[in-house]
């Protein structure tokens, strides 16, 4: 299996959300060699300026010439892409958002409405692509933090796309909450493991990940805590 991570933090490997993404992939035990890793920070990637040549000019490839277009070749060649993406602003990060803006260029104009009675651009599913979100924040709780990244991931990228949003990120910013963050990443690990046998998560372990770690005030008192001595050394 050839697996693309895209790594979108600008924290580059300090990265919490990668920090999943890693021990998702020890789950997923495949050969190093069969794994790459593109870090969105730092690449030449121009916004999508809405020429529309790639929908009815150049049969799906961009005109642009910057690293994105190496990068969605990339996309295009994976078996498996996970997007490794740490929630900024309730969102994905500008440089990332510009690729993912980039990759319009993979479907049609022409559209259609699915089962659901959702409209999609042809394309849209093709090669049924493997999809896989991991992304973090810095929250309490999931509710309402990652509703628009998942959606926009489900409509570019499939709907049945797999996902780990770990909203309370900041956990693993410090030592002293290992005893709470340590069980989290053994069932991320499980997940990688599930996902290599089944092609997705397991409802069990789904709901686990889906489950704050701690209650809200408990969070937020100890990333406080986390924060303060943050301050305290600068």
């Amino acid at each position: 299996m050839k697996v693309l991570v895209i790594n979108a933090s600008a924290n580059k490997e300090r990265s919490t959300t990668l920090k999943l993404t890693k021990t998702f992939l020890e789950g997923l035990d495949v050969e190093a060699s069969e794994v790459e890793f593109v870090t969105t920070i730092g690449l030449n990637i121009n916004p999508c300026r809405a020429c529309y040549a790639c929908w009815f000019k150049t049969a799906g490839k961009c005109v642009q010439k910057d690293d994105a277009i190496e990068v969605m070749e990339k996309i295009r060649q994976a078996d498996l892409v996970i997007w490794s993406i740490p929630l900024y602003a309730y969102g994905v990060p500008s440089h990332c958002k510009a690729l993912m803006d980039r990759t319009v260029s993979f479907n049609s104009p022409l559209m259609y409405i699915d089962s659901d009675g959702v409209a999609h651009h042809y394309g849209y599913e093709e090669g049924t692509k493997k999809t896989i979100l991991i992304s973090t924040a810095g929250l309490p709780n999931m509710k309402g933090n990652f509703d628009g990244l998942l959606f926009a991931m489900r409509h570019m990228y499939g709907k049945n796309i797999s996902y780990i949003c770990c909203a309370e990120g900041s956990l693993f910013m410090s030592p002293n909450t290992e005893v709470i963050t340590t069980p989290y990443l053994a069932k991320v690990k499980q997940a990688g493991a599930e996902y290599k046998a089944a092609e997705r998560i397991s409802d069990e372990t789904q709901a686990y990940l889906d489950t704050p770690m701690l209650p809200a005030e408990a969070f937020v008192k100890t990333v406080n805590g986390i924060f303060e001595g943050m301050m305290k050394k600068k």
